[in-house]
């Protein structure tokens, strides 16, 4: 063994061995003496009496030295083999991995165990990932979500103007109506309503089957106007109740007189009660030929049919499928609610006068304004009658879709059916009575009230007046437009470019789905006021239409909610722009609105959102 190596230190203790690689402490030289003058030094200057010098230990005590190092916790490097140079690192842990060779890692992969497990992680990610993607696509499907509102219908839209006064559908003039962009009309039927059972080719039916082709070529519906409340006397109805004959008793309301007037030796029977017909006449008139008092409720030769009996009720329904085959879109009743009358004690249902409001200044006991009519007008049965001749209208519509059939009510006084303390109504839509614009702070509470169920409604002012039918299209409502504010005076055209030009609005966000605000606004330095409707939507142009009833003034608008500062004038007529020098699009504003008398304004805007507000 050579010298070098006589230094090594055997680490188990044991002998050590030639091939062995062995840790050694390397001697220090001799000549180092810096180290050992630094230790004398140091121990001089501790004042020690020692003064020998600080020696190693001998060669042959270094080698009995043995270290015990844990070889799981030991490194052993070995730098110069020739020198005997090594080092240990006894903070080491075990030898690191260094993963599987190219031929380890290709004998697992044709490993049938692991070829199988490939394939099933393979298919359980991919099953999972498409799973994960069902259900995605079953939470955007069946989550609830914010539905549009469903458009409005044709009938809900307009205008629709009523032609039922002409006799003659030849009268019509369809191309006026077209230019006009109406959307549907109310146009008459026959005179005698059930005169289409007897003969389906009566005159006035096939007038009507040519007119409907016509007006359907033009782009107008036709709803037709029918009264069902009664029949002349001459009719073979009439005749057949009149005589007792079999099916047909109980026809019309008949009641035995209880009372008698003696005359000397004759005795005339006296009414059953003191019903009123709405001619101010007496409701009850006696047949010699039955001995018993009929009913009617408008003129004598027009006996009330009995609709508690189920057979009267099936006549009529004929009578809507005629039409309704005919090509009507829809079914407006006339007089419809005197319809049903209690008939149950009929001698003891005397009628109560009106008190406070609704009663009738002036009226007397021999008129039908003066009283209630509790027993006869508005009774609950007829809540069922609507319900089922509105099923009835929209399954014989020649349109498929439910609900497009109309199927509504001619209302001429306040209040109007639809506005009776019910829990529901049927009607299709809610028609409300003509409303008159005298002042405007009656006219905004009466729309206010009427509004809500979006009925069809006709503004009336003494004379014919275009300004209030164009005034009208702004409301959530259906505008009814009666034939003479269409049509002005000869060769003036320009109440049909008002409508037409306004009629587009009525598919317009802000319309159709849209806030509203009607209100009587203040005159500018005045006691005055204006009608005034704004129509908005989040995201859409605004509307507002204001119509003055009285003088020429100028209206303060700032009230209105979610108005900016100014307008531009949308459209007005001509009459409008020769008092007010306006033309479209002209900026105006909003405190101070020049309008000139019986006249209307349309205006566009951009509405403020609820901060800005």
């Amino acid at each position: 063994m050579s010298e070098s190596r006589k230094n090594h230190l055997s680490i188990d203790g044991g002998q050590v061995k030639e091939d062995e690689h062995v840790s050694s402490y390397k001697p220090i030289p001799e000549n180092d003496g810096d180290f050992r003058t630094s230790k004398t030094s140091l121990k001089k200057e501790k004042g020690s009496g020692d003064e020998a010098e600080e020696k190693l230990l001998a060669k042959e005590d270094e080698a009995k030295i043995v270290t015990r190092v844990d070889m799981a916790d030991a490194k052993y490097v070995v730098e110069d083999h020739r020198n005997g140079d090594a080092k240990i690192e006894l903070d080491a842990n075990k030898r690191q991995f260094t993963g599987l060779t190219k031929e380890e890692l290709m004998k697992y992969a044709d490993d049938p165990f692991w070829v199988r497990l490939r394939w099933f992680m393979f298919v359980l990610f991919w099953a999972m990932w498409l799973c994960m993607l069902a259900g995605a696509v079953a939470i955007i499907i069946r989550a609830p979500k914010c539905a549009p509102p469903q458009p409005r219908t044709w009938f809900e839209k307009g205008p629709l103007v009523d032609v039922a006064a002409v006799e003659d559908y030849n009268a019509i003039d369809l191309p006026l109506l077209q230019s006009s962009k109406v959307a549907a009309v109310f146009a008459p039927s026959c005179q005698d309503t059930y005169s289409v059972l007897d003969d389906e080719n009566v005159a006035c039916l096939t007038q009507f089957k040519d007119f409907v082709g016509k007006a359907k070529a033009a782009g107008v519906k036709v709803i037709v106007d029918l009264t069902a409340n009664f029949v002349s006397t001459s009719h073979k109805w009439f005749q057949l109740s009149e005589n007792r004959s079999t099916g047909y008793d109980d026809y019309f309301t008949w009641r035995a007189s209880t009372e008698f007037d003696s005359n000397g030796n004759d005795s005339t029977p006296k009414p059953p009660n003191k019903w009123v017909s709405t001619l101010n006449e007496p409701a009850w008139t006696l047949s010699k030929k039955r001995g018993e008092f009929y009913l009617h409720q408008y003129a004598a030769d027009q006996a009330d049919l009995n609709f508690h009996n189920p057979a009267v009720v099936k006549e009529f329904d004929a009578v809507i499928k005629i039409w309704m085959k005919a090509g009507a879109d829809g079914i407006r009743l006339q007089k419809a609610r005197t319809l049903v009358v209690n008939n149950t004690d009929v001698a003891n249902a005397n009628e109560q006068p009106r008190r406070g409001r609704g009663s009738v200044p002036g009226a007397d006991h021999t008129q039908y304004a003066f009283y209630q009519h509790k027993y006869t007008a508005d009774l609950p049965a007829l809540d069922q009658l609507f319900a089922h001749w509105t099923h009835l209208a929209d399954s014989f519509y020649a349109t498929p879709s439910a609900g497009e059939s109309v199927f509504t009510l001619a209302e001429a006084e306040q209040p109007e059916w639809f506005l009776l303390d019910r829990n529901s109504t049927s009607l299709r839509p809610a028609f409300a009575a003509p409303l008159p614009i005298i002042d405007a702070n009656a006219a905004a509470a009466s729309l206010n009230e009427r509004v809500t169920r979006w009925p069809l409604i006709q503004l009336k002012s003494e004379e014919p007046s275009v300004e209030l039918a164009a005034f009208s299209m702004l409301l959530p409502a259906a505008p009814v437009i009666a034939i003479d504010q269409l049509q002005g005076v000869e060769n003036d055209t320009s109440a049909v470019a008002l409508i037409s030009s306004l009629a587009p609005l009525r598919s317009d966000a802000s319309i159709e789905h849209g806030l509203y605000k009607i209100s009587a606004v203040p005159v500018v330095n005045s006691t005055s006021t204006m009608l005034a409707c704004a129509r908005w939507k989040t995201g859409h142009t605004g509307y507002l239409s204001v119509y003055n009833p009285g003088d020429t003034a100028r209206a303060n608008l700032t009230e209105m909610p979610a108005l900016p500062e100014s307008l531009t004038v949308y459209h007005l007529s001509s009459t409008a722009q020769f008092y007010t020098n306006y033309t479209i699009n002209t900026e105006v504003g909003v405190d101070n609105i020049l309008v000139p008398s019986k006249a209307a304004l349309i205006l566009s805007y951009v509405p403020k959102t609820s901060v800005e507000q």
